[in-house]
């Protein structure tokens, strides 16, 4: 028998009539790239998130590259990444060709160890790059401490944390840049 990750025809069938309505209105306007519907998403999600801005973008793995890029990351530079990640965490360090440096997990929260993170810093770091996995928020406080001791920026993959706290605060909204992506089988919180 065939088990699906995720059931995504029962989700639609939930929804299918706003869905629906929503896909209509696209088709009907043209608008579909940068139209009303993306300008729309874009204002509630950074509500949602209680960030400032939001850039709706292609996918998880452009976001991170892009927010990569935008700090200036390149090549001969090193990003620090939990070693439990998955593959599109790396692959935007790597598109920047930047030198990922991986750190191992707390065996507790599954997220990055904060205590191996310092001994991986060198000078050729310029960004540590959380991933708040299932849903767990990394210690901010801590890894932002850290962060700020040695000048580095702070990125967070979010993709698996929408809506997600940490001390009351959402996740995405700590460092310079939170990255979400959409895809399909994302746990939404």
């Amino acid at each position: 028998m065939k088990v699906p990750l995720v059931d995504l025809n029962i989700q639609y069938q939930a929804i299918k009539e706003e869905i629906n309505a929503a896909v209509m209105g696209v088709l009907n306007r043209g608008d579909f790239i940068l139209g009303d519907s993306v300008k729309g998403f874009e204002e509630e999600f950074s509500q949602f998130c209680d960030s400032k801005y939001c850039v709706g973008v292609a996918s998880g793995t452009d976001a991170l590259s892009l927010a990569l890029k935008s700090l200036g990351v390149g090549g001969g530079d090193e990003v620090i990444a939990p070693a439990n990640t998955f593959i599109a965490t790396v692959l935007a360090i790597s598109y920047t060709k930047a030198k990922p440096v991986l750190v191992d997990i707390d065996p507790d929260t599954y997220n990055i160890d904060l205590d191996r993170i310092e001994a991986k810093i060198t000078s050729k770091t310029k960004v540590i790059l959380p991933v708040h996995l299932y849903g767990r928020v990394v210690d901010m406080d801590k890894l932002l401490s850290l962060a700020n001791k040695y000048n580095l920026k702070v990125v967070e993959d979010a993709c698996q944390a929408h809506g997600a706290t940490y001390k009351g605060k959402k996740a995405g909204s700590f460092g310079v840049v939170g990255c979400f992506s959409f895809y399909p089988g994302k746990n939404l919180r």
